[in-house]
């Protein structure tokens, strides 16, 4: 029973952060571009949204731990934060790249202008975001060069993750290229649930204590 418990959860988490983003993505009617930017599209949407799966594959996720040992949760926990954040990282770089197919604007000016404009609601919550990804790499890769202590790295990192996780969400709502209806729903519908799983397990261990 246990074990198809487990299956079940990690069956759930695929869906909820591959296969839905994937297929609303897909039948979305968004404008179709050349097979390069669709690609760029979709590695940064599953990028964003299997970052908001790291709620729920953490060490507070006791059935995983228990399935798969510490260590190992802790494993994949990093190699999806590692790689996802590097991938979004790139995100701005992703914008520019249609510039250097176009006569339009040069990719650096494009550039310049994305990351001065100021009077968006949208691009000041990308940057604040994209500020909080540069923290969460640093702090994660040189925690211990750093010298951050476990207590000092852990609250760091759950402040920052909330941080970016609400400001990125609502960054992508506002002016995303794929910010329709749904995907604004299912955005809202996944941070909800992964915030709230976080202040239960936390107010549970407190009140357990």
């Amino acid at each position: 029973m246990k074990k198809d418990n487990y299956i079940f959860k990690l069956a759930a988490l695929i869906i909820a952060f591959i296969a839905v983003p994937t297929l609303l993505y897909f039948f979305g009617n968004f404008p179709k571009r050349s097979i390069l930017m669709e690609t760029l599209s979709i590695v940064t949407i599953l990028g964003f949204t299997l970052l908001l799966s790291q709620l729920f594959s953490s060490r507070l996720n006791i059935t995983l731990v228990k399935k798969i040992r510490m260590v190992n949760v802790l494993a994949i926990h990093k190699f999806v934060g590692y790689l996802f954040i590097s991938i979004l990282l790139l995100h701005p770089f992703f914008i520019i790249v249609p510039k250097f197919f176009d006569n339009t604007v040069a990719p650096a000016d494009a550039f310049i202008k994305l990351i001065t404009t100021f009077s968006s609601l949208g691009v000041i919550l990308g940057l604040i975001a994209y500020f909080c990804m540069v923290i969460l790499l640093i702090t994660s890769f040189f925690r211990f060069k750093l010298r951050l202590t476990y207590r000092t790295w852990r609250s760091l990192h759950g402040y920052f993750t909330m941080l970016f996780i609400i400001t990125a969400t609502w960054h992508v709502i506002n002016i995303g290229r794929h910010s329709n209806t749904l995907f604004s729903i299912y955005y809202i519908l996944m941070v909800a649930s992964g915030i709230f799983y976080l202040l239960r397990t936390y107010l549970f261990k407190t009140s357990k204590k």
